[in-house]
């Protein structure tokens, strides 16, 4: 409404069947509330212009209005990175005969220090911080640098993105890390490096519906210290017998008289990955898109030079907890269908702002070969699919089941497969409240890699330790009540009530269902970032080694929880 009384415009009834004249774009102010403190802030703040909105419009003057193009030109400007409401309607046009499409848009705050951390178990387990120009010019270009903050390490470096590099729907992204140890930096004051990391990609994405080709390269490396946790501590392995297993927790070890030194799981890993790849798209009311491709990947796991084991614990360590180590290089090929529908939701990942949720049947299956003639280390096939349909539930609500498989064919057996299948209920709004559900069942089978499925805390059951449960076999579900957004001044917020269970064990038979209930809060300031703030406070139903029920755990993060 202010846009059209700003520009002048009145809404054209009956679009349909007429050619469009001009694109009008019309970009609010971050903060076009009436508060002159709020209004302030506009000033550091560059719009993003005109031509950049115009560049990834689906639609173009001279064309017949086309009701699924305008709409998909909304989907393409709601990018959570620069746009926190997209608008885009009919309106009169001067030119007799004839419609103009307006496009309102409303920036998020773009020159900021953007923050995402994880607070648990009395803990700051994780922390992201970014000072950047999410708007550089008001061409929707990234400069930032950035600094994130796991358990164990500091990734500090810059950052760059452009998702429409030169006008030419090009998206170039790029960061480089410096990677320091967590501890010498924070409790001694030492910039003791560890490693360092990398992506930058270059690719022509499919950036709309109608467009037919795409591909890219990209690149990636990270050469560091891997690290497997336990609460706030290292994952701690006893590998005294000559095999490494779990060690008991202290109060256990204690009773039973155990007096192994064990080990923490912890080792220098040096990765990186170079892949190129084309794809075509095609069909109408079913697209189609089919990518072909090359990759090569590298995994090169090593213990740590301050390893602390005997001969019998390095040999057991590498064979029972190092991944494999491993060049594979080879082709793919996948191919993908999906319908083009979509429905606008809200309160889903982020809270009061909309998003766009793709609805009806997806599937994909893919097949890559490691080929020793292009260097691979071993020769092997695997092969990939999955499945989903989301079935939309009266006017904001979704039913989404999916399952998938990857199998790997080498040496005339099956190794290194997974399985999965999730259920995803979120209800339609009902008064104020909506229901939201999350189940999940997976498994791993001839597992060579040493990989294992956790939950524990802020990775599926709140109320207990960092990663307490694992195994090749996971189980979780999540329930959460919420209550709609509500307005206080430029803030959104409500509440949660939510249950989860969930268990993970090296066998189905072996699993022990755990739960906890809990009470949150959720809060967004919209003007500022699609992110919303979540404090959670759960409690266990049930007492494990390392968890008593009835004992409270707080955890303060960003994002829903699933």
């Amino acid at each position: 409404m202010r846009a059209l009384a700003a520009r002048g415009f009145q809404v054209e009834p009956s679009p349909w069947g007429k050619v469009i004249g001009k694109i009008q774009v019309y970009n609010e102010d971050v903060f076009a509330e009436p508060s002159r403190l709020l209004q302030f802030f506009n000033h550091f703040h560059y719009t993003t212009r005109e031509s950049s909105i115009r560049g990834v419009v689906v639609i173009n003057p001279g064309e017949v209005w086309d009701q699924e193009k305008v709409e998909e030109s909304a989907r393409v400007l709601r990018d959570p990175l620069w746009s926190s409401v997209v608008a885009v309607l009919p309106v009169v046009s001067q030119e007799p005969g004839k419609v103009d499409l307006l496009v309102v848009t409303r920036d998020i705050w773009s020159l900021r220090l953007n923050t995402q951390y994880t607070f648990q178990l009395g803990t700051l387990t994780n922390l992201s911080l970014a000072i950047s120009e999410n708007n550089f010019l008001g061409t929707r270009s990234v400069f930032a640098a950035g600094f994130t903050m796991d358990q164990g390490a500091i990734a500090t470096g810059p950052i760059f993105i452009n998702k429409n590099l030169l006008g030419l729907h090009l998206d170039f992204r790029a960061r480089l890390d410096a990677i320091l140890n967590r501890d010498a930096l924070v409790e001694h004051g030492k910039f003791q490096r560890e490693g360092s990391q990398s992506s930058i990609s270059l690719t022509r994405s499919l950036w709309s519906l109608a467009t037919e080709w795409g591909g890219g390269v990209s690149f990636s490396h990270r050469f560091a210290i891997d690290r497997q946790f336990l609460g706030l501590d290292l994952f701690p392995v006893d590998c005294s017998s000559g095999t490494c297993v779990r060690a008991p927790p202290p109060l256990a070890a204690a009773q039973t008289g155990a007096t192994a030194d064990f080990l923490g799981v912890q080792y220098e890993m040096r990765r990186w990955n170079v892949t190129a790849s084309g794809v075509r798209q095609w069909g109408t009311d079913l697209k189609s898109q089919l990518t072909i491709g090359q990759a090569v990947t590298s995994q090169r796991p090593r213990l740590l030079d301050s390893f602390p084991g005997n001969d019998l614990d390095r040999a057991a360590f590498i064979r029972d907890v190092l991944p494999r180590s491993e060049l594979s290089s080879g082709p793919f090929i996948s191919y993908g269908v999906f319908t083009p529908t979509f429905k606008t939701l809200r309160n889903v990942s982020t809270y009061d702002l909309a998003e766009d949720t793709h609805t009806g049947p997806n599937a994909d299956v893919s097949y890559s070969l490691g080929l020793k003639l292009l260097g691979s280390d071993n020769n092997f096939q695997r092969g990939s699919w999955s499945a989903g349909w989301a079935f939309p539930w009266c006017h904001d609500g979704i039913i989404h089941p999916a399952v998938g498989m990857s199998l790997r064919y080498q040496g005339g057996s099956l190794i290194d497969s997974t399985a999965s299948t999730t259920v995803r209920v979120i209800t339609p709004t009902f008064k104020w409240v909506r229901l939201v559900t999350l189940g999940t069942v997976a498994t791993r089978f001839y597992d060579t890699q040493n990989a294992f499925f956790a939950i524990g805390s802020d990775a599926g059951l709140r109320g207990f330790t960092i990663n307490e449960f694992r195994g090749l076999r996971l189980a979780t579900g999540q329930l959460e009540l919420r209550t709609i957004p509500r307005p206080l001044w430029v803030i959104r917020y409500g509440a949660v009530l939510f249950y989860d269970v969930g268990a993970a064990a090296d066998t189905f038979k072996q699993m022990q269902l755990h739960s906890d209930v809990g009470i949150g809060v959720r809060m967004l300031v919209p003007q500022t970032s699609r992110e919303l703030f979540r404090f959670d406070l759960a409690v266990p139903l049930d007492t494990t080694d390392r968890t008593k029920a009835g004992s409270l755990h707080f955890i303060a993060g960003f994002d829903s929880a699933f």
